[in-house]
């Protein structure tokens, strides 16, 4: 009905031109004949506005369809939409429709352009990313195998730059899986105190060679999750602890109730984010101001915990002081 009224307002000039027309007819009636005057003046103005409600009812109604014409159209642009939309408009408008339409086919074309390149890139990606864990294997076969033959800095560069290598790759495996349409989770019950082991085995190498003290502090339970974004999860935060350090680097992870939530506590006593950086901790590629390290990482790693939390039903929750530490916990 608001749709029809507002219409309606367009027309009602019309009625009181109208109107102000029958008022002088009504005058010259008068002035003419009286008799004439009183019996046609009331049928004069009922006339005008009958014929008047009806003519706008049909104009309304034809303009509405016009409208729903253009939506239609807009949203579905095709030639059965476009050939509906022409027949519903005057010869006036259907020129300037056909440049419109013309316009709309030419920009999906190029979308679907964007679209097909677009996909063939991150299928490409996609591929060389399993296709580099081929080599990763046989790099790992050969530290394990040989690791006692080597000298002790060359075996652990070598190892650094493997787990560099493998977490680059993980980055961005998890980067195209949150982006994905199709979301892989494979969910499953989960041993938290095993899971999280398995990734400090994994940072073993390097906590040791940067000193670190590691305490782990009652892990125990299970939670429904899934497990590979579970540990690609703490396995960035331990690499930020690992980055961030500073002398007499610590880890503590510890697990706490909250709410008959389970909460995984992750603290080290790095260098920290200043309180400003804090509210854009986790938006895409932020570095913030928090020392020479932190400008020239990526800004990737928080962000794709905080987007592969929320797929999982994570909630984060950051504290920091300045040089005073970093500490991260998820709700489970």
């Amino acid at each position: 009905m608001k749709n029809k009224l507002k219409y309606l307002d367009a027309y009602l000039p019309w009625l009181f031109i109208l109107l102000g027309f029958d008022m002088f007819t009504v005058i010259l009636l008068w002035l003419s004949d009286i008799r004439i005057f009183q019996a046609l003046s009331v049928l004069l103005i009922l006339t005008t506005i009958v014929l008047f409600s009806i003519l706008s009812t049909v104009l309304v109604g034809k303009e509405i369809k016009k409208i729903n014409g253009y939506k239609v159209f807009l949203s579905y642009p095709e030639k059965n939409t476009e050939l509906e939309l022409l027949r519903l408009c005057s010869e006036s408008e259907k020129e300037c429709i056909k440049e419109m339409a013309s316009a709309f086919y030419e920009k999906q074309m190029d979308i679907e352009r964007g679209k097909s390149l677009l996909s063939e890139y991150e299928e490409y990606v996609e591929m060389w990313a399993h296709e580099i864990k081929l080599p990763l294997s046989l790099l790992s076969l050969v530290l394990d195998n040989q690791n006692e033959n080597l000298p002790k800095d060359v075996a652990f560069k070598l190892d650094y730059v493997r787990n560099q290598i493998q977490s680059n790759v993980s980055q961005i495996l998890f980067y195209h899986r949150i982006k994905s349409d199709k979301k892989d989770f494979l969910f499953e019950d989960v041993d938290l105190q095993e899971s999280i082991c398995d990734v400090l085995e994994s940072f073993k190498p390097l906590l040791e060679e940067k000193n670190f003290k590691v305490e782990l502090n009652c892990i125990h339970g299970i939670s429904y999750t899934d497990r590979r974004s579970f540990e690609f999860i703490i396995s960035q935060l331990i690499s930020n602890a690992a980055k961030y350090s500073t002398e007499n680097p610590e880890l503590n992870i510890s697990m706490k109730k909250c709410d008959e939530k389970n909460v995984i506590v992750i603290r080290d006593n790095g260098c920290g984010v200043k309180a400003c950086d804090l509210p854009h901790l986790f938006e895409k590629g932020f570095t913030g101001d928090s020392g020479n390290t932190r400008k020239k990482s990526t800004g990737m790693g928080l962000y794709l915990v905080k987007q592969l939390a929320d797929a999982l039903k994570i909630d984060v929750e950051v504290r920091s002081d300045w040089t005073k530490g970093f500490e991260i916990n998820l709700y489970l």
